[in-house]
């Protein structure tokens, strides 16, 4: 991979670029000659955003910016493309820069105090948030923080940021599928801020990082997964062969032994063995939600796919345990909200279709719970493959009790 960083130089020279007052050149960590030219296509912000990073950190000696030091020529520009994620979890802090439009907004931060319905508006406009790079750019960083376009615009650490908004979204009035609804990236941002503050770099679930791109954006295909590695691996897809990317993904989540990939509303293999494993293409999570673990755990062998910890649920009528759980559940969600006057049932799946679930609503209950699969199924979890070689899996969301001591190892095939 070659890596180009933007170094300031003692004069101007034929390719260089001055900014705020300093001149800039591309160098790179390897001995080729420097691609600073006007081949290098931009858009009207990234100069602007290059003057307000200079302006508010005058002292830092390098600078990468993804429109000037991502190659044009392939094999680099795809390879560097890959490596994104190594490349921001190793930068010493990254800024995001804002539209001048987000300066009230930051400057009531900045301050010290909180923002209304106009600010929350204004930001929700800001496209950063949604699109498939910012997702690695803030989860990997080191250090995050926020400021805008323009002279003497505010900057704040990502953390303050975060409880500003997160304060004025639960202040601001509606129900929670309507804030949903209004704020969407906005909310899509909050899920970034949990995942950076809940897992390192190469340490959060797979599918932890599937559900939080599934409301991103991209220009190509291959940069939702290229996206999705980065934030999970420091390998290159290009590292695994001449494969696609969603195979790429799924191929790192194998060799990490994180398997949590698997709760893709996908569809499934028909060979034998591999009926557990998603078809290559799309890879959308069972539920676009925000979530917490390390990962599922299992392994591969010549029968199928061994999961660890796994919840095997028998059918049978809903125990009071049962009721109590998603009564409390529905609760948290919605807090002081009412969810109708729908049976229990009937609120858990609008419930989770709010949060983006698309499956069936031909639930299947447990003793202590609920199993609500993508399509509809005879049993819980898994159902007999017929040979009495394993189990057939099939996704799908249980809402109930579960006790750690409880998990077994189950052979999927």
């Amino acid at each position: 991979m070659h890596l180009y960083l933007l170094v300031p130089t003692d004069s101007r020279t034929p390719h260089s670029l001055e900014v705020n007052g300093r001149h800039w050149s591309l160098q790179s960590v390897n001995p080729d000659s420097s691609p600073f030219n006007s081949s290098f296509p931009v858009s009207d912000r990234t100069i602007p955003a290059l003057q307000t990073f200079i302006r508010h950190r005058p002292s830092c000696e390098h600078i990468w910016i993804d429109a000037f030091c991502v190659p044009l020529a392939e094999p680099k520009r795809a390879q560097t493309l890959e490596s994104m994620g190594y490349i921001y979890a190793r930068a010493k802090e990254v800024l995001v820069v804002l539209s001048e439009a987000a300066r009230p907004a930051l400057e009531r931060m900045q301050g010290g105090g909180g923002i209304g319905i106009e600010e929350l508006a204004v930001l929700e406009r800001e496209e950063w948030v949604e699109r498939a790079w910012t997702y690695q750019e803030a989860v990997n960083s080191n250090v995050l923080v926020l400021t805008c376009e323009g002279e003497g615009s505010a900057i704040i650490r990502a953390a303050q940021f975060f409880e500003c908004m997160s304060t004025a979204l639960q202040e601001c009035k509606g129900s929670v599928s309507e804030k949903l609804c209004t704020y969407p990236r906005l909310n899509a941002f909050e899920d970034i801020m949990l995942d950076f503050w809940m897992a390192g770099y190469e340490e959060r679930a797979a599918l932890n990082v599937m559900s939080n791109m599934d409301r991103r954006v991209q220009a190509r295909k291959e940069d939702h997964f290229y996206a999705m590695i980065g934030a999970i691996s420091s390998e290159r897809a290009s590292a695994l062969g001449k494969v696609e990317p969603c195979e790429a993904f799924i191929r790192v989540c194998e060799e990490k032994g994180d398997f949590s990939f698997i709760y893709s509303a996908a569809r499934r293999e028909e060979v034998p063995g591999r009926r557990w494993r998603p078809v290559i293409g799309d890879l959308p999570s069972i539920l676009p939600w925000h979530g917490k673990g390390t990962g599922q755990p299992g392994r591969l062998c010549e029968e199928g796919l061994w999961l660890d910890s796994m919840l095997v649920v028998q059918p049978a009528p809903p125990q009071e345990e049962a009721r109590i759980f998603v009564e409390e559940w529905l609760t948290l969600v919605w807090k002081d909200e009412s969810h109708g006057h729908q049976d229990l049932e009937e609120a858990a799946y609008a419930t989770l279709q709010i949060m983006g679930f698309t499956g069936s609503q031909r639930w299947v209950s447990g003793a202590k719970g609920y199993f609500f699969p993508f399509e509809p199924v005879r049993s819980l979890v898994s159902y007999d493959r017929g040979d009495g070689k394993g189990l057939l899996y099939t996704p799908g969301v249980y809402i109930g009790a579960v006790k750690e001591k409880e998990g077994v190892s189950v052979l999927v095939g």
